[in-house]
This record gives C-alpha cells, structure tokens and sequence, in this order.
C-alpha cells in the first residue's frame, strides 16, 4: 500500500478510500496474513466492539479466497478489503491511534467507506459460509 496517499490527501473521504484501493497489490494480501495479529489485537479494543463481527468476517472471506475455497470475488472487492486491514493495523495513520479517544476516528471511517462498497460481497460470503456449515452438519 502506497503511502504517498495518506501524504496527499490529509482526510479520510471516498476518494481517499478509493485511491487506497487503487494501491493494493498482491504482495499486500499477503502482508494481511502476516500481521493477522496486529488486527485482532486492534479489534479488541472498546473502539471496536461495534464493527469487530464485520472485521473478523472480512479477514475470513480473505482467508477463504487465498485458500482457494471461496468463489471467484471481483479483484476491488479483495482489494478495498485488504486495503482496509493494512489501514486499521497502520498505528501511524492519519490520525495516530495512541492519540486518545480520536485515534481510532480515521479506521472506523475507512471502514465504514468500504463497508459500503463491499457489503453486498461480504453478505454473499456470509449466506455461502452458512450454507457450507449447514451442508457439513447434514453429512
């Protein structure tokens, strides 16, 4: 992920959100795996508690796509997800997340802008994650 972007553009707005995604490259997917552990430790803050379900099932659709499990996903749907955990886990975005009660406020708005362009997908995940647990249940 380019970080030139955040330079730029000193807010976190739609055009923001979407010059990010434009940023992602393969080499990013993986680097969400890598550091898988930096975003569960940042979900668990109070901050968090609201979009943590939302987190945790992006990280798995992720998760399934790499393992090749999941159906063909259209490459921005895995892009602004990847681009959205490089960003949360970043502690030194644009607002900086050691900065008390505002530091999480930048996160939860990329968030939300690719929330909304994403939801659909995700969605889609989720009925075919349900529908896999409910085929191995019946077997």
């Amino acid at each position: 992920m380019k970080s030139s972007n955040k330079k730029q553009n000193n807010k976190v707005d739609e055009n923001f959100v979407k010059k990010g995604i434009e940023s992602v490259s393969n080499t990013d997917f993986d680097t969400v795996f890598d550091r898988k552990d930096q975003l569960f430790a940042k979900i668990n803050h109070p901050e968090w508690k609201k979009y943590k379900q939302k987190i945790i099932l992006m990280f798995q659709f992720l998760k399934d796509v790499k393992q090749k499990k999941y159906p063909e996903t259209p490459w921005k749907t895995l892009a602004a997800m990847i681009f959205t955990v490089l960003y949360i886990i970043n502690p030194l975005d644009l607002i900086p997340d050691f900065i008390p009660i505002i530091g999480y406020i930048d996160d939860l708005a990329v968030f939300g802008f690719v929330l909304k362009l994403i939801n659909k997908d995700l969605e889609s995940y989720q009925e075919w994650k349900l529908a896999q647990k409910q085929v191995a249940d019946d077997s």
